[in-house]
């Protein structure tokens, strides 16, 4: 995606104004946006677009800030990519561990690692000069326009290529892990690497601000590493849009114009943030940003209603999947019990049984959502079982739900996301389930299509006679054991069946 103009305009605007229309003092208030832009933009990639509260980001700020001043007498202004380096590192050590973690647990991980940094900074007097901090060291980085460059270059380079990565499918993955991590798993997005990645650039982003600050203070003392930074970096994304390219330029450029702006209303610059954040949060949360391109009336791309494919091509992959034995347990509930079938390519197989059979677990421990206790599953000869579920899906394993997990979805949508993967088996839950008699004819000829092109299909569903016309043979589960398996019609006419399933009269419902 390239920016539209308007944009565009906004976003080299500062630094040329700064150049050759400011005095030396509104350079310097273009620079410290610049920098505190740089910080929001990585800030950006973890919470904006995989929606996580990293509360550490402040702390990688004042690492930047403490590893450029120790490091310009000696490097000059070559302390800029130590800088990064100091924030990146520790960032990437500490991922693994951190990033496992969900939702608050993560953000309190991260507010501590803060709080571990600051208190460094403030008790390591003889590598960091304690209260006092560190100074002498800004003749040997660029300043005056030379740092404005710097920043602002560094700066549209970034907001540029944020709005490139994210506009097309980038943005849609970050999306899905977003708001539908298990989703985006199935469909064979590595999320934990996704997190890592948009962590340690995110660092880094936030090492290269630091750096500059120091540059522009001529000073580094332990308030770099201070929650107020932190606090300043969130609202300042919060406001301008935490997944607008220009959220975080239009958010620092409040950050440094209120206070410049209001100063001589002593604290009234605080006071007008927080009713600007207020008021953002309660009428404009997609931020300032998406806000006027609400009023400007900016088009976005329309919404396209997903059906069923009109055509299913044929995929090279595994030809056979094997599940052999496989057992799972929940606590005292054994959910699954010695389950074993196989099915082939160009061949559907219909899973039937009572609620709380087992039929949604076994798809869950096929497609690496949960690990069986015991048993083998396999890809030709190739075993999956104790893979991660985007590694499962990209070996060839499709999967729609039967709750629908996306806001505005469904479930001609699921059932297409699955099979545009061109996984070589699928696994649908339920897809019938709400669907109307006119839908339920599609799904019958969609499942024809899905043989004709060699897919092997799993399915669940509690509508007997579309399986019956459309499944191949039927397997019937009840309380995790498997009770039948062959062609329909046997299945049907079993006594178990009908028992557990049908109803002890045999009259299917």
């Amino acid at each position: 995606m390239r920016p539209a103009p308007f944009w565009l305009i906004l976003l080299v605007l500062p630094p040329l104004l700064a150049l050759f229309a400011l005095p030396p003092f509104g350079q310097r208030m273009v620079i410290l946006a610049g920098i505190y832009g740089l910080m929001g933009l990585g800030y950006q990639l973890v919470f904006g677009q995989l929606g996580a509260l990293n509360l550490a980001q402040g702390a990688l700020f004042g690492l930047g800030a403490y590893a450029a001043a120790l490091t310009a007498p000696t490097l000059g202004p070559f302390a800029l990519p130590v800088a990064i380096l100091a924030a990146a590192i520790p960032a990437a050590l500490v991922a693994g561990p951190l990033l496992r973690l969900q939702s608050h647990c993560f953000a309190l991980a991260t507010l501590a690692l803060a709080s571990l940094v600051n208190l460094v900074a403030v008790h390591a007097e003889s590598f960091t000069g304690g209260a006092n901090g560190v100074a002498g060291f800004a003749t040997a980085l660029p300043r005056g326009p030379v740092l404005l460059v710097t920043v602002w270059i560094c700066l549209i380079a970034g907001v540029l290529l944020y709005a490139w990565l994210f506009e097309g499918k980038l943005g849609e993955k970050a999306r899905l892990l977003r708001e539908a991590p298990l989703l985006a798993a199935t469909l064979g997005i590595d999320g934990a690497a996704w997190r890592f990645v948009a962590f340690v650039v995110g660092a880094a982003l936030a090492g290269l601000a630091g750096a500059c600050s120091a540059a522009l203070s001529g000073v580094v003392s332990p308030e770099a590493t201070g929650f107020s930074i932190m606090v300043l970096c969130l609202t300042l994304v919060v406001l301008g849009g935490a997944r607008h390219p220009m959220g975080a330029v239009l958010g620092a450029a409040l950050a440094v114009g209120l206070p410049e702006l209001l100063r001589d209303l002593q604290g009234a610059w605080l006071l007008a943030y927080a009713v600007a954040t207020l008021a953002v949060v309660l009428w404009a949360p997609e931020g300032l940003a998406g806000l006027i391109d609400r009023l400007r009336g900016a088009r976005r791309a329309p919404a396209v209603a997903a059906g069923l494919p009109a055509s299913v091509p044929p995929v090279p992959g595994p030809q056979r999947l094997t599940i052999d034995g496989v057992s799972k347990r929940f606590g005292g509930v054994q959910a699954l019990a010695d389950v074993s079938l196989l099915v082939d390519r160009g061949e559907i197989v219909g899973l039937i049984g009572p609620n709380g059979s087992g039929k949604t677990t076994l798809l869950n421990v096929v497609n690496g959502l949960e690990r069986a206790d015991n048993g083998a599953i396999s890809l030709d000869d190739r075993r999956i079982e104790h893979l991660p579920a985007h590694a499962v899906a990209r070996a060839g394993i499709g999967r729609s739900f039967q709750a629908l997990v996306l806001a505005g979805d469904t479930k001609s949508a699921d059932l297409a996301r699955a099979v545009t993967t061109g996984a070589a088996f699928l696994l649908l839950d339920e897809p019938a389930a709400g669907v109307g008699d006119r839908e339920r004819s599609a799904l019958a000829a969609f499942l024809a299509s899905l043989r004709d092109a060699g897919r092997g299909v799993l399915i669940v569903d509690h509508d007997i006679e579309l399986l019956s016309r459309a499944c191949d043979r039927l397997v019937c589960l009840d309380r995790g054991h498997v009770i039948a398996s062959g062609r329909p019609a046997e299945v049907r006419a079993d006594p178990r069946v009908r028992a557990s399933f049908l109803g002890l009269d045999g009259v299917v419902a």
